[in-house]
């Protein structure tokens, strides 16, 4: 039997370790000692032989094994240092763990003083890590377990070794795998356990642990499907108060086992949940509640291994996003929670939810009494402009001159996840199309990219083409329009600072009536705003608001507008006369039922904190309380002679070839037309003209008018046509 001087070199004790390959060598050639012993115990190269003949493994091979010298044998040994006996093995390395300085190079060592491991539980981990690193040593852990098959150590190998050499108590094997230090299910794998014949049980490293010992202590080349790791960045404090709230949470002396985080947007919870991490030096792992409940047994007991194992060696925090009263109530889940929580080494464990604390996190056995709630403020005005100024450096983008992000942050009232995508998407937009710098339209175009917005049905999206060039209205009107669209553009910064918003019972959303004849702009001055604002206008469809059952109209309304203040978007009521009309004199249950509708809808609108645009031809029909509570009432009038001529000049693109022969004035001055009417006659008149290849001429115009006039039921009168009424029948 080779011995102490065979496995090492004396002259390297208390010598410092240089790296982990040195420690894990020395720790393997303590491990073989006791191997090369227990072989000996069985016989092997003994006169009488084995008393066992390792199944299908010969003695000729264990002796072809251990009859090499150490320096020979093919384990990929790093070099051998000396000792005799094992106690003196262990000396000579924990002389060398003494002198060396920097303690994180030494895994084997760091997992025996974070777990508070005695000698016999660190060689179980030595074991295990020679069965991961090695495929060398199957064939000698199945002869000394006289199983060929069983290729990883047990946990009966490992108490027959530990009780030939080791002082300690050594527990029996059902106690070992019970144990509370919790070494099972974090460093080693559960599905190795036999709780039937304990000492069956596997010593298989977990991948966090195997990847620890082997060098990579940073988590992310094994976390799988299901944990995030986030390191420190440099990151401002954006919520300092809940931010440190959680920070001294996290270093309390109390007993607490969680702390819920609620707010709506998740993004904000783990960024105060990493900010409150960084400040205790600590990294932070987060896992979807939504993922873990999509798990597996296994996949769930990978996640709950690396969790355990990182909160036993660097006290890791942890944070559990998309938590509610349904999910939590899974028992798959809280079989996962129970085995973080009250392992003790991860605490407290940091949830976050859109609701309240779930119930059953109050009142169950899961967490008892020990649950705090911190609710989460979404972002004002002046954090969402930080946060946009943060994210553009972060991202390496410069502002276009005269750009101003309070701007966007007040006309976006969006959380600090979907700023930080924006700002992302912009960049890579920027990239593609060769943009320099960046803008609102950018970036709102960036938002508008990566929003999801689902009015299932309720409402639809209306591209927002026109500009104020297009607008041919009546200057006091434009000039409302204008003071409406800087209201909304300012309503945030004012609102705060002037302390206006305190005093404002209600939302402080903007809201436009736009009323008068058909025909006379209102669908194109909803467009035009919500184009000079930069958000999305999504037309509600009044037809599927509507229900004759009691109740679905009222809930129709309310998915609408939640919808709406969620998504960052203008509503655009067209025809809003059918939902907002005068209540009346209550003589049947209908008649109720209807005011109740009306009523609701005027409370919505009112404490709706976004932009509302409602047109309608019958200004007369609505109720007066609604109008108390408009923001803004545009009236607009049927064209008069220079607004009808800017019609006609303008409403066409510049593309369309024009023959010079069209007489403008004379069309602005004898027929008084709605603005959608030379609408529909210039571009009727414009295909006409393609069709036949040739340029739009008087010709084409006449015919397209008497083809409106036929659709409109009136008869042209020839004689307005003068020297051009040839042309209708030409």
């Amino acid at each position: 039997m080779y011995g102490y001087k065979d496995y090492f070199n004396e002259t390297f004790f208390d010598t410092p370790y240089n790296d982990r390959a040195e420690e894990i060598e020395d720790y393997k050639c303590l491990a073989e000692i006791m191997l090369e012993d227990y072989a000996g115990l069985k016989g092997l190269g003994t006169e009488d032989g084995l008393f066992s003949k390792g199944l299908l493994i010969s003695e000729d091979e264990m002796k072809e094994y251990f009859i090499n010298h150490p320096s020979l044998r093919d384990t990929d040994a790093y070099f051998y240092i000396t000792a005799d006996t094992v106690e003196e093995a262990l000396s000579h390395i924990k002389s060398r763990q003494n002198a060396t300085k920097d303690k994180s190079i030494l895994p084997i060592y760091s997992i025996s003083e974070k777990y508070g491991l005695k000698s016999f539980e660190t060689l179980a981990v030595v074991l295990g890590f020679m069965s991961y690193q090695s495929r060398g040593y199957e064939r000698v852990f199945g002869f000394l377990q006289d199983d060929i098959e069983q290729s990883e150590a047990t946990v009966g190998l490992l108490i027959s070794l530990a009780k030939r050499v080791f002082e300690d108590d050594i527990p029996d094997a059902g106690e070992f795998i019970s144990g509370k230090n919790g070494l099972f299910g974090s460093v080693f794998k559960l599905s190795g356990v036999d709780k039937v014949h304990p000492l069956r049980s596997k010593l298989i490293l977990t991948h966090a642990a195997a990847a620890y010992i082997a060098g990579d202590k940073t988590g992310c080349d094994f976390a799988g499907d299901f944990i995030n790791i986030y390191d420190n960045d440099d990151e401002p404090d954006f919520f300092e108060k809940e931010i440190n709230a959680v920070s001294k949470l996290l270093n309390s002396e109390e007993k607490i086992n969680c702390v819920f985080l609620e707010g709506k947007d998740n993004d904000v919870a783990l960024h105060v949940a990493k900010r409150a991490a960084y400040k205790n030096k600590k990294r932070i792992f987060s896992v979807s509640i939504n993922d873990i409940n999509n798990a597996d047994e296994d996949e769930l007991n990978e996640t709950g291994e690396i969790i355990l194992f990182y909160g036993h060696m660097e006290g890791m925090v942890l944070f559990l996003a998309d938590v509610c009263e349904e999910n939590i109530k899974d028992a798959f889940l809280l079989r996962f929670m129970n085995k973080i929580i009250h392992n003790g080494v991860v605490s407290p464990v940091l949830l976050s939810g859109s609701e309240k604390t779930p119930s059953s996190l109050k009142r169950g056995s899961l967490t008892g009494e020990y649950v705090l709630h911190i609710g989460l403020s979404s972002p004002d005005v002046k954090v969402r402009s930080a946060i946009w100024e943060h994210f553009l450096k972060a991202y390496g983008l410069s502002k276009e001159k005269g750009f101003s992000c309070e701007e966007l942050a007040d006309c976006y009232e969006t959380g600090y996840g979907a700023i930080k995508s924006a700002v992302r998407q912009a960049a890579l937009n920027m990239l593609v199309n060769g943009a320099k710098k960046a803008n609102k339209d950018i970036l709102t175009d960036a938002l508008k990219g990566i929003g999801t917005v689902n009015f299932k049905g309720l409402a639809k999206e209306v591209k927002t083409v026109y500009t104020w060039d297009d607008l041919c209205i009546g200057k006091e009107e434009s000039r409302i329009l204008k003071t409406a669209c800087d209201r909304y553009k300012i309503k945030n910064r004012i609102g705060e600072s002037w302390g206006i918003t305190k005093k404002n019972a209600y939302g402080n959303g903007v809201s436009v009536l736009l009323y008068g004849p058909p025909g006379t702009g209102k669908t194109m001055s909803a467009q035009v705003v919500a184009r000079e604002i930069g958000l999305p206008l999504y037309r509600v469809d009044t037809s599927q608001l509507f229900s004759k059952y009691i109740g679905e109209t009222q809930k129709n309304l309310n998915a609408v507008f939640d919808e709406a203040e969620t998504s960052n978007v203008i509503l655009f009521f067209d025809e809003a006369d059918a939902l907002f009309s005068k209540r009346t004199d209550v003589e049947s249950s209908n008649d109720r039922h209807a005011n109740q509708e009306i009523a609701f809808l005027l409370q919505r609108i009112e404490e709706y904190k976004g932009m509302s645009l409602l047109a309608t031809n019958y200004y007369s029909g609505f109720d007066k309380a609604f109008v108390r509570r408009i923001t803004y009432a545009v009236r607009l009038e049927q064209p008069d002679y220079e607004t009808r001529l800017l019609l006609w000049k303008n409403t066409l693109p510049d593309a369309v070839p024009i023959d010079k022969d069209i007489d403008y004035e004379f069309l602005a001055e004898n027929f008084e037309l709605t603005g959608s009417n030379i609408k529909a006659i210039l571009l009727s008149a414009a295909y006409m003209a393609g069709a036949e290849d040739k340029k739009l001429s008087m010709s084409y115009i006449v015919r397209a008018m008497k083809y409106e006039f036929d659709k409109l039921g009136m008869m042209p009168d020839s004689g307005k046509f003068g020297q051009y009424a040839a042309y209708l029948y030409g």
